[in-house]
């Protein structure tokens, strides 16, 4: 049995420097069809990126680049106040039902 995945990215960002993000951002997930990317409505700056129908290894990889190694994913990272101690990274497994 092969288990949907999805990996929720969330974090919130630097209102000062929410144009710089808006760029960056848009950039890095553009014509990518396997992203949904929302900001919180009650929540203003507060962004989340959900990255449908991954592996375990995809998810293994996004944590060392985004949490670990310096990659192009560094220049949203700078607009997160805090930087990457304040990026989160879950990884979900669809439940099965019977």
């Amino acid at each position: 049995m092969v288990m949907e995945r999805i990996i929720f990215v969330e974090y919130r960002i630097d209102p000062a420097k929410r144009d710089i993000y808006i760029k960056k951002a848009a950039k890095q997930l553009a014509n990518r069809q396997d992203i949904l990317w929302y900001e919180g409505t009650d929540q203003p700056n507060v962004f989340v990126e959900q990255w449908l129908n991954t592996t375990v290894e995809q998810y293994e990889a996004m944590k060392r680049i985004r949490l670990e190694e310096h990659s192009e994913w560094d220049e949203i990272t700078d607009c997160i106040p805090g930087g990457r101690t304040k990026l989160h990274i879950w990884e979900f497994a669809r439940v099965p039902q019977e």
